[in-house]
């Protein structure tokens, strides 16, 4: 006579893929804290311009061209970025991983949040640069690098899409370099001396060649967790939020490079 046997099943529990990008954003910014120690929640930036005119001069002459100092004013406002989610008791005993899952989505949708004000500051660049239509390569790169008209490199990075990995890594020059030596997060390889760091966020066809200093995540209040419970509905609240803005703060440290006709 056969057995008569339970139907048991495993549950294979998976949390689909919410982040635009893996790559850690924070570290291509200069992080600032000040906010936090600063009543309000206006952020003024003012980027100054000096003019003026060295004249050499006689005895007793004077100047006939007066200095002057201009300057524009950007405003921002800090925002609270906040996520919510809800699960009641009864879903926690029929699959108790959805707590974790839910953490982690929530985190996700938080850290996203960042990215994609990185990436409007980072469209307001007023240096550009094209690379040929043929293919991304180290020229480009030298002659954005060249735009910025600084001293010294140091700190630099290239940022590309995804599909502009496979023509990098298709140039001689980049070939050339030892690959795999990972410089800062999701870097490559380099080119012209910078880290490449690739990433799914960057627009296709587009690339940045910039500095952290370019691009600043002021902070009033990092990323927190908070619970709430409705014990007569065994209802669950999970409150997880931030308060932040991500502000263009140098617009000689970054170049958007784009593909040429």
């Amino acid at each position: 006579m056969a057995n008569t046997v339970y139907s048991n099943f495993v549950l294979e529990s998976q949390l689909k893929d919410n982040l635009t990008t893996a790559i850690n954003h924070r570290a291509l910014m200069k992080v600032d804290n000040s906010l936090a120690d600063e009543a309000g929640t206006i952020k003024k930036i003012n980027t100054y311009t000096y003019t003026g005119k060295v004249e050499k001069l006689n005895a007793g002459a004077k100047n006939t061209v007066r200095g002057a100092l201009t300057f524009t004013t950007a405003q921002y406002e800090v925002k609270r970025a906040q996520q919510v989610w809800d699960y009641n008791d009864v879903e926690f005993m029929q699959d108790p991983t959805i707590v974790e899952h839910g953490m982690k989505g929530g985190a996700n949708l938080l850290a996203n949040d960042i990215v994609a004000d990185f990436y409007v500051e980072a469209a307001k660049a007023t240096l550009s640069q094209e690379f040929p239509k043929a293919g991304f390569n180290y020229d480009a790169v030298v002659d954005a690098i060249a735009k910025m008209n600084l001293e010294s490199e140091e700190g630099l990075y290239v940022l590309i899409n995804p599909s502009l990995k496979a023509e990098l890594r298709k140039d001689p020059d980049f070939k050339a370099k030892q690959l795999g030596q990972i410089m800062v997060d999701g870097a490559i390889g380099t080119l012209a001396g910078l880290p490449v760091v690739v990433s799914k966020a960057v627009a296709a066809d587009t690339a940045y060649v910039a500095h952290p200093d370019a691009i600043t995540l002021f902070m009033k209040k990092d990323a927190e967790v908070e619970q709430e419970r409705d014990g007569e509905a065994g209802v669950n609240t999970i409150i997880m939020r931030q308060v932040e803005l991500v502000a263009l703060t140098d617009a000689t440290k970054i170049v958007k490079m784009s593909r040429g006709a």
